[in-house]
């Protein structure tokens, strides 16, 4: 019996001890399943409040080490969403020197795509644009920069700071978008965990110019580029070209001769002579380069000076515009000119209104006294001091050679899998689109021929529209989803649909594109398809003029060759 009740005591014993030891061990399986089970639950905390101490947390980073764009963050803040646009992280910083930039992170469904967007005129300030706001509205991380400098004056036009400043003229020629894209996709890997999947640029004017100068200089840095109406030949666009606009419609002792409200009879006149030559009569001119309206059929009769016609000298201004900067012996300082229909336009931008100078004295005045040469002129110095010789075309070259974007070899950006889409207003009164056209052909002369470059690059020509935006012509456009649909799903843009409001100026009047509206509920006017250049849309015969379904594209009969004589012809050489 007492060996019995040992062996009882110390099965009892055992199994005490292995209940202690059983509830030891679901003890310790408890509290690791439990604190799993806390760190899973702190990771389904909503986005909004997470992203909120990263966003915050940003400034505390250190991206000094970013290779040639050491970054510094000013601040980093959530923006609260609204009714059109998510709630982002607004990161501020710049990037050494004065390389001021904002980009904005949206805090939830990043869709793994990053917008760059470029500034037009001189510059100088960071401002959210358009394209830079419905981009964020689709979940873009989106950036936009002062390429490179504080301070372009009302619309941009001033640039004194330039004056005999290299490294701020370096940032704003060709710099400052690139380190831009640097610090930019560094931030955002930093706040998502995750690099951007395909980055997108987006300008127009002088943010066509920085679009194009970085698919010749950096083609890694964008997967898809849209350059609208560039400013790419600017050393001839700014010295020459505005140079002579601005000082066209002055007489010997610096007076206007053409006065702006005179604009809708030489409009008027060029209207009845060329529009219908494309097959519609629509108020609108397909290809202005059809045309054959002269302003001497305008002509006051006698000495007389009414509003219904036009002087000796007011026709004298008028086919100086047409006809375009020349030098002496009548070679083009510049491969283009005013085109017929685009008169509205003028006013403002080479016709002066409301006692003001128009845009193109601005523009060559702050570009030949503070960015065109290596030692500025002295202060008194103005654009009408400027000579229109081929001398001083060629003092317009050394720094040129930082502001242009003329190089046609695109091979580097094509062969990365970069897709380039152009376009440009046929009616723009700031730069001419013949420019565009002569550098897309110099593309093809480069690149093997038309079919090869339309495999990466397309022009798209919007009838009647003026610099950016509005115009006579439809001229809203969505080039984004073009852009994304071509380098993600490899399909190129066949037709673009442009839109007119009643809203947009079609009574005319030059529109400083750095001042550009938001958006508009307009009513909706007009709808027309804009094909690859060179097809052109054509009215199918059936159902209304303003809607796009009704047109179909036609292409010519032979491509054609949109190579034009000039003093520069060099600027397009590949490089």
């Amino acid at each position: 019996m007492s060996s019995q009740k040992q062996q009882t005591s110390f099965w009892n014993g055992f199994r005490a001890t292995l209940v202690i030891i059983i509830a030891f061990v679901l003890s310790v399986l408890l509290l690791n399943i439990s604190g799993r089970s806390s760190s899973t639950v702190e990771a389904q905390v909503p986005m909004p409040q997470k992203e909120s101490n990263v966003c915050s947390a940003l400034i505390q980073k250190d991206f000094t080490a970013i290779s040639n764009a050491p970054t510094a963050i000013f601040s980093a803040t959530v923006v609260p969403a609204t009714a059109q646009t998510p709630e982002y992280c607004d990161v501020k910083g710049y990037v050494t020197p004065q390389v001021q930039f904002e980009l904005q992170l949206p805090t939830q469904n990043w869709n793994r795509r990053y917008l760059q967007v470029g500034c037009g005129g001189y510059c100088g300030s960071l401002r959210a644009s358009p394209e830079s706001t419905a981009a964020l509205n689709q979940n873009f991380a989106v950036a936009f920069d002062n390429s490179g400098h504080v301070g372009g004056g009302i619309g941009a036009a001033s640039a004194l700071w330039g004056l005999d400043q290299p490294q701020l003229r370096m940032d704003f020629g060709y710099r400052s978008e690139h380190v831009t894209a640097l610090a930019a996709k560094a931030i955002a890997t930093a706040f998502y965990g995750n690099s951007p999947n395909y980055s997108y640029f987006q300008g127009c004017s002088n943010g066509g110019r920085q679009a194009l100068m970085e698919a010749q200089r950096y083609p890694n840095d964008f997967n898809g580029i849209i350059a609208g109406a560039p400013a790419a030949i600017q050393a001839p666009l700014n010295g020459e070209y505005e140079t002579w606009n601005a000082r066209a419609n002055l007489d010997a002792q610096g007076n206007p001769i053409l006065p702006s409200d005179k604009l809708a009879l030489i409009h008027q006149a060029a209207i009845a002579n060329c529009d219908g030559k494309d097959g519609l009569v629509d108020e609108q001119i397909t290809d202005p380069r059809v045309c054959t309206f002269k302003p001497e059929s305008l002509r006051c009769s006698g000495n007389s000076n009414a509003a219904t016609c036009l002087t000796t000298a007011e026709i004298g201004v008028v086919n100086k515009i047409y006809g375009g900067a020349v030098e002496r012996q009548g070679r083009l300082l510049y491969p283009g000119s005013q085109t017929i229909g685009s008169e509205l336009g003028w006013a403002g931008s080479s016709i002066g209104r409301d006692g003001m100078a128009p845009f193109a004295a601005e523009i060559s005045n702050s570009y030949l006294k503070y960015l065109a040469f290596p030692k500025s002129p002295p202060a008194s110095f103005s654009y009408k001091d400027w000579q229109f010789t081929a001398e001083g075309f060629d003092r317009l070259r050394p720094l040129g050679k930082v502001y242009n974007a003329t190089n046609p070899n695109l091979k580097a950006f094509r062969d990365r899998g970069g897709k380039l889409l152009l376009y440009h207003g046929w009616a723009d009164p700031a730069i001419p689109p013949q420019g565009t056209l002569a550098y897309y052909q110099a593309v093809q002369n480069t690149m093997g021929g038309f079919a090869q470059v339309q495999s990466f690059a397309r022009l798209f020509m919007l009838p009647g529209v003026y610099h950016c935006q509005g115009g006579t012509g439809p001229s809203r456009v969505d080039y984004l989803t073009p852009i994304v649909t071509w380098v993600e799903q490899s399909k190129a843009p066949t037709q673009l649909i442009a839109t007119q409001t009643t809203a947009d100026g079609k009574s005319g009047g030059f529109s400083n594109p750095t001042e550009r509206a938001t958006g508009s509920n307009a009513k909706i006017v007009r709808t027309r398809p804009i094909f690859p250049y060179p097809m052109q849309a054509r009215y199918s015969g059936k159902g209304s003029i303003d809607d796009a379904a009704n047109f179909v594209g036609v292409a010519p009969s032979q491509t054609p060759n949109d190579s034009i004589n000039w003093i520069g012809n060099d600027l397009f050489k590949p490089r």
